[in-house]
């Protein structure tokens, strides 16, 4: 439904709803109509664990659920629910925050692969299909629909590998060993970050400093 029908955003839009120098100032409304919504769905691997991108982008389980908390810190009104495959709160702390956000701050995660999303046209309310863990088909209405985006390489980073002789795994995104994730293909030439696959701030922060040293 994204482009097609107005309340369902990607999650970077929604990150910039929450941010003070965002459209709306930090509080969140809806772009049908500048409402608060008060039941918002978030969709993940949107991009991620299907046939065209068959990996785990590692990061949307884990901003999926800050964002919903931040929602609910700016409006206890609103009603978060992540509709997700697996919870992959695999760094440091995170299986806390997840749990702290199940049991603390009432985030609802409903463990289904959403199969459509349908709009109402008079009050752009959307309703999402999925089969529940008992194998029921069900139907919720939402106000608000955040897809949880994954990542994947650019064609940039395609043509500066191109340039320096650097070799690229199936999805484009820089092939390394798994024992040696900072060695490119060319000896020398070291990588980081998410051109390496996709990975949160922290992790690749660990690995700048680790292809510095190598370099040094």
């Amino acid at each position: 439904g994204y482009g097609q029908f107005p309340n369902v955003v990607t999650s970077l839009e929604f990150e910039r709803m929450l941010s003070a120098t965002g459209p709306f100032s930090s509080t969140v409304l809806r772009p049908s109509d500048g409402d608060i919504p008060q039941r918002i769905a978030w969709i993940q691997c949107v991009g991620s664990r299907d046939q065209d991108h068959d990996y785990c982008s590692s990061v949307c389980c884990m901003y999926a659920t800050k964002e919903a908390i931040i929602a609910k810190e700016h409006s206890d009104f609103i009603e978060p629910t992540i509709f997700y495959i697996d919870v992959r709160a695999h760094g440091k702390g995170f299986d806390i925050y997840y749990e702290r956000a199940r049991e603390h701050h009432g985030i609802r995660y409903v463990a289904s692969m959403v199969s459509g999303i349908t709009e109402d046209p008079k009050t752009n309310n959307l309703w999402i299909s999925y089969v529940d863990d008992t194998g029921m088909v069900k139907r919720e209405e939402f106000h608000l629909v955040v897809l949880s985006v994954g990542m994947s390489p650019s064609w940039g980073t395609r043509e500066l590998a191109g340039r320096l002789g650097v070799a690229l795994e199936r999805h484009g995104f820089c092939a390394t060993g798994t024992i040696t994730p900072l060695d490119t293909s060319r000896e020398g030439v070291y990588v980081c970050g998410v051109f390496q696959g996709p990975k949160d701030i922290p992790e690749t922060v660990a690995q700048a400093s680790g292809a510095a040293a190598a370099a040094a």
